[in-house]
């Protein structure tokens, strides 16, 4: 544990660890969801990152019981991912990680359809990884232009779902443009 470049206090690996490896178990207190929201005011609950949802029922609370995996850090190109097996959570390494590399895994926070602008904000991303995409947010395909507008300080409006079959329905008049392109 030490200083990160990403954000506060972070992981770093003191020995090589092998692909694959489970190199710790995130720990916390299990609490239901309304719990966690019992806990932690509104804004404080929605962004506060030592909560890990383990399933519909249980969220672990890092902030009592936790260990040192609650201090690896998000990155946009993690070297690390969790994986949920038998109710725990692990961090696992997505490749070789050499020592004094800070652990990182892709939080995904989940995109909620009440953001606003100032909220996106509040979840900008400081990993600095080439691929870096601006938020810890798990943003949905059709509003990445959006939030690319909302992280450089434009408030456009929110783009709409796209209905369903939207997608299949373009894929299909691109293919029969194509076709009659070739001919």
């Amino acid at each position: 544990m030490r200083r990160s470049k990403i954000q506060g206090r972070g992981a770093f690996a003191i020995l090589p660890i092998r692909k694959g490896k489970k190199i710790d178990e995130y720990w916390g207190k299990r609490i239901t969801h309304d719990e966690a929201d019992r806990r932690y005011d509104d804004s404080e609950a929605r962004h506060h990152t030592f909560l890990f949802v383990l399933d519909d029922d249980t969220v672990l609370d890092a902030r009592y019981g936790g260990n040192d995996a609650r201090f690896i850090n998000h990155s946009c190109d993690p070297n690390c991912e969790t994986v949920i097996e038998h109710g725990h959570i692990w961090i696992k390494a997505m490749k070789a990680i050499t020592p004094e590399t800070e652990l990182t895994y892709d939080y995904r926070f989940e995109w909620q359809d009440d953001y606003e602008p100032e909220d996106v904000r509040y979840y900008a991303c400081r990993c600095g990884a080439k691929k870096c995409r601006g938020t810890i947010l798990r943003i949905p395909v059709y509003l990445r232009a959006t939030i690319k507008q909302w992280l450089a300080g434009n408030d456009v409006p929110v783009q709409k779902k796209p209905k369903k079959g939207a997608k299949k329905a373009v894929k299909k008049v691109v293919k029969k443009v194509v076709k009659k392109a070739v001919r």
